[in-house]
């Protein structure tokens, strides 16, 4: 990955404490540029303003009306998204199996339990823009190719299995 100076990082997250937590840590990192958006309205100014190497997005549950989940799905299907093939990390405080399938099957690249250091978060954004996966596009699925061992043993792992 790049110097983390480097790297602009949007975060989609409708809950503002949450979000500037997320921006403390990566700011402990080394990141400089990082822009919160708590809305659509934002979060599309966010794109336009940031230039965003990756999003970061808080996700509460598995949902369709999740805020977290709407956005995903927002970014990877929308014919509106600035960016569909942005790398995504979703952070939860859910270890449910529903939760981070929901998350998966939305295209997200990797998955973070929060709470998560500001390494541990930085580990998974360099993960994600450094990916390799092929990005497939079928009427069920957009994202990042889901067959990988790395993204399993993360779920397993945040599930405590």
């Amino acid at each position: 990955m790049k110097n983390p100076a480097d790297v602009n990082v949007l975060i989609s997250c409708d809950v503002p404490g949450m979000g500037r937590t997320l921006r403390m840590a990566l700011r402990g990192m080394g990141v400089r540029r990082v822009f919160i958006a708590t809305n659509a309205e934002q979060l599309e100014q966010g794109f336009a303003e940031v230039e965003p190497n990756v999003l970061v997005v808080y996700v509460d549950g598995d949902d369709a009306s999740d805020a977290g989940v709407s956005t995903l799905r927002h970014v990877r299907r929308s014919p509106d998204s600035p960016l569909p093939r942005i790398p995504v990390v979703a952070v939860s405080q859910r270890r449910d199996l529903p939760t981070i399938n929901a998350v998966m099957n939305h295209g997200a690249h990797e998955y973070v339990l929060f709470p998560a250091s500001g390494e541990v978060l930085l580990k998974r954004i360099a993960a994600a823009c450094q990916s390799t996966r092929p990005f497939i596009e079928t009427a069920d699925y957009v994202g990042p190719e889901r067959k990988n061992v790395e993204l399993a043993k993360n779920a397993r792992a945040a599930i405590g299995s």
